[in-house]
């Protein structure tokens, strides 16, 4: 067993929870959708981001809310929904080992999907009942969109500065760990003090975590 599955066997319980909040939040009544989704989740990758939540709100509170659920179902709806529209943005063909949506469908669907998942993500924010987690939220959607335009308009730039490199990284996979990581705390009644702490962990666990991820990308030896 890796150290990543052992942390997942200690929240166990409350992963069960959260994906059947996940599951429940995108039931459609369009057989189409339903199937789509359905498909989707079945890839449903390590969930590392909501993991992210659920141990942030437990470092500070032992209870796991349904408030703590929510953010981090909203949060993982969220990710989705981005992987989903970047594919078409990308022109991917693939996603998490198999056939990306737009791919089986087209981009008209995959993008309409993604606005549903993303739909969903805000419905199961609301339910946490806290405006500064609702808040996070919205930011990390303009971040993510601001990170992914960043990336892009830098795309052909074969001589990207370290500093713009760690800005497309904050503004992506950091954002979304930081935010994992307050909303954790916020979840559970943390403080300012300690919620800022949380939102510094989260962004440089996110930072490690993309840079690790690239170094596989850009070399062929997996040492």
């Amino acid at each position: 067993m890796t150290n990543f599955e052992e942390i997942k066997a200690l929240i166990s319980p409350e992963l069960l929870r959260l994906e059947a909040i996940i599951n429940q939040s995108l039931a459609s009544n369009s057989s189409l959708l339903d199937g789509i989704v359905q498909e989707y989740l079945k890839s449903k990758g390590k969930q590392i981001r909501p993991i992210i939540v659920v141990l942030s709100a437990k470092f500070f509170s032992h209870q796991v809310s349904d408030a703590v659920l929510f953010g981090a179902a909203s949060v993982e709806l969220l990710h989705n929904a981005s992987l989903i529209h970047d594919d078409v943005v990308d022109e991917s063909s693939e996603r998490r080992g198999q056939a990306s949506v737009n791919a089986v469908y087209n981009n008209k669907v995959a993008v309409l999907v993604g606005d549903y998942i993303l739909s969903t993500a805000l419905l199961y924010v609301s339910r946490t009942h806290s405006e500064q987690i609702v808040q996070y939220l919205a930011r990390l959607g303009q971040t993510l969109s601001d990170g992914e335009i960043l990336q892009l308009s830098n795309i052909q730039n074969h001589d990207l500065s370290e500093d713009v490199y760690y800005e497309v990284i904050k503004q992506k996979t950091a954002a979304l760990f930081e935010a994992c990581a307050a909303m954790g705390a916020l979840s559970a009644n943390a403080g300012e003090e300690a919620v800022d702490a949380a939102k510094k962990f989260g962004q440089n666990l996110g930072i490690i975590f993309q840079i690790r991820d690239d170094i596989f990308d850009y070399f062929d030896s997996s040492d």
